[in-house]
């Protein structure tokens, strides 16, 4: 990075016509900036299931007992309680993301870089199973401007953060939320999936997706707080849907969800005008206007235009020769 620095040339993974316009608010990229971290990925936090507990082991609610008193019915749990979290995958989540990123701005803050804009976050397989998360981006920089703090991370392009700082507003860091979700195949979810069901919501497929993607908004909401950011510009919300083996119940199968929301946090530096909004004006009254007839022309073979004779009036527009006109 110190070699990088000193050289006069630089990187970008901008666009040209992005690279353009972030030079009409005074930024230019001084290179590209990487931040990656390898995850082994143990410990879920996965191995019970609210459905299996309560139903299969019978250490829920009892609702009744048979007539001789030797069988318990547990009620199954419902709604919110029938969602199991899995909060050691998503510390890990978490940590792994924070990571690659904290890398990419530490290279940033090595080419003097104010932060890095047209971030790129990915998460892909690796060796024995792990999992690479990768940062990648651009570090830019305005002359005269000194770094304070922290350099920033964005997500948006070069034309969105153009406009975001022509409207006063700066990006503060990268927000996420992620949260990790998993719902045991009851009887009801089993049935309302079968083709004779016909067209009907499966209910406790949609509570366990609305329920993660909620987790993972309060979750994006938490990141904003520690940021110290007034709000977030989402660009990316991703759903990743997984069977497994219930870990209670034998034979039985869990659906789980993983959502993650990704967008960069703002804040206001300074109050300024908004600019002009020009009205709507009507092109046309609307009505057809019918077209003059165009002059017949025509050409003779030397090139030089003729113009058609006009018509012979008709009889009724013959002008009067009576003598006593």
């Amino acid at each position: 990075m110190a070699d990088m620095a000193g050289k006069r040339g630089w990187g970008s993974s901008l666009g040209v016509s992005e690279f353009a316009v972030i030079s009409k608010v005074g930024f230019h990229p001084v290179g590209q900036v990487l931040g990656a971290a390898v995850w082994n990925v143990g410990d879920t936090g996965g191995e019970e299931c609210p459905y299996g507990v309560q139903v299969y082991r019978r250490e829920g609610t009892t609702t009744g007992q048979s007539a001789m008193g030797m069988i318990r019915h547990v009620q199954a749990p419902q709604g919110a309680a029938a969602i199991g979290s899995a909060r050691p995958l998503v510390s890990a989540l978490y940590q792994a993301r924070r990571t690659a990123i904290g890398r990419m701005i530490n290279e940033c803050a090595a080419l003097g870089g104010l932060g890095v804009i047209g971030v790129e976050l990915t998460v892909g397989p690796f060796a024995e199973g792990s999992l690479e998360f990768r940062a990648f981006g651009t570090a830019v920089a305005a002359p005269g401007v000194a770094r304070r703090g922290t350099p920033f991370a964005s997500d948006l392009s070069g034309q969105d953060f153009t406009k975001l700082i022509g409207y006063g507003w700066v990006p503060v860091g990268l927000a996420m939320g992620v949260a990790v979700g998993y719902r045991h195949d009851d009887w009801l979810a089993k049935g309302q999936t079968r083709f004779t069901a016909g067209n009907v919501e499966i209910a406790g497929y949609s509570q366990l997706v609305g329920q993660v993607r909620r987790d993972a908004r309060n979750e994006l909401d938490l990141d904003l707080i520690r940021m110290g950011a007034e709000g977030v510009v989402v660009r990316e919300m991703d759903t990743k849907i997984s069977q497994r083996s219930c870990p209670i119940v034998p034979f039985g199968k869990d659906h789980v969800v993983e959502a993650t929301v990704l967008g960069t946090a703002i804040a206001q530096f300074a109050r300024l005008q908004p600019p002009p909004v020009y009205g709507i004006h009507r092109m046309s009254d609307g009505r057809r206007r019918e077209a003059q007839a165009p002059q017949q022309m025509s050409v003779s073979l030397e090139g030089e235009e003729k113009k058609e004779p006009a018509a012979e009036p008709a009889a009724d527009e013959q002008p009067d020769q009576s003598p006593d006109s």
